[in-house]
Formats: C-alpha cells, sequence, structure tokens
C-alpha cells in the first residue's frame, strides 16, 4: 500500500485518481464511489473511493482541515454538481470501505492504526450532517 498517511489524500491510489478528477466533473467521483459499493473491495478502489468521499463532503461546505489545493480548485468549479443523493452513495461507499469486504480496512486493521477508522468515522459524521 503505497500510503504514508491515513488521511483521504495521503496514499498513491488516490493521488493518482485526482488526474482523471481534475479532467472529468461530477460523474468521476460518481464513478469511484460507485465502484466501491460493489463485490470486495481491493485497496486501490477503497482509497479512491474515500478520496471521492472527502470531495462530496466539501463539495456540500464541511471540507477535511489541509484540503489540497487543486481538489479545492475542483470543488469550487465543480461542486455544485453533487448533492444529496451523491452524499448518500459516499456514505454507502464509506460503509463498504470500513467493512468486512475491503482489503484497505484489512490493511489498516493489520497496521494497528486506529486513527484511519477514527477519520472514516469523522467524514461519515460530516457527510450525514449534510443530509440534515
Amino acid at each position: 500500500m503505497g500510503a504514508w498517511g491515513f488521511l483521504p489524500f495521503e496514499n498513491d491510489d488516490a493521488l493518482d485518481w485526482l488526474d482523471e478528477l481534475e479532467t472529468g466533473g461530477a460523474e468521476v467521483v460518481r464513478g469511484a464511489l460507485t465502484n466501491a459499493c460493489t463485490g470486495y473491495l481491493e485497496a486501490p478502489e477503497g482509497s479512491v473511493a474515500v478520496a471521492a468521499a472527502e470531495i462530496t463532503s466539501a463539495c456540500q461546505g464541511s471540507p477535511v482541515d489541509d484540503l489540497p489545493e487543486n481538489v479545492a480548485s475542483w470543488v469550487t468549479a465543480h461542486g455544485a454538481e453533487l448533492g444529496p443523493e451523491d452524499v448518500e452513495l459516499a456514505l454507502q461507499a464509506i460503509a463498504r470501505v470500513t467493512g468486512d469486504e475491503s482489503e484497505l480496512a484489512e490493511l489498516w486493521d493489520d497496521a494497528d492504526e486506529p486513527e484511519w477508522r477514527e477519520s472514516l468515522t469523522e467524514l461519515s459524521e460530516r457527510l450525514q450532517a449534510a443530509l440534515r
């Protein structure tokens, strides 16, 4: 796993996916979230889903601290394209990423890094607040 931290944009998979994001709109985010919602979830797809969920939260006005500049620019340009149905999809994706059928969850649990799960709980709370 090419990760140097537990936050959404602290891994190679998410950073590679940002290149795709910058050339597309909301469909890129929706695609990443949708890919996380079926079958066994491999670590790269899980990492991308977390980044997409974080972007969805930022589009709802609840960004994580230290949002990368290129992501903040994308949110400014495309944020209005993501709505409540995307928030629901992001919540489903986070539930899958942290569930039993997730390689990413297995890797972080094996690494004994509780901060990863804590950060995803906090992300889920921000997403749920956007639905209120």
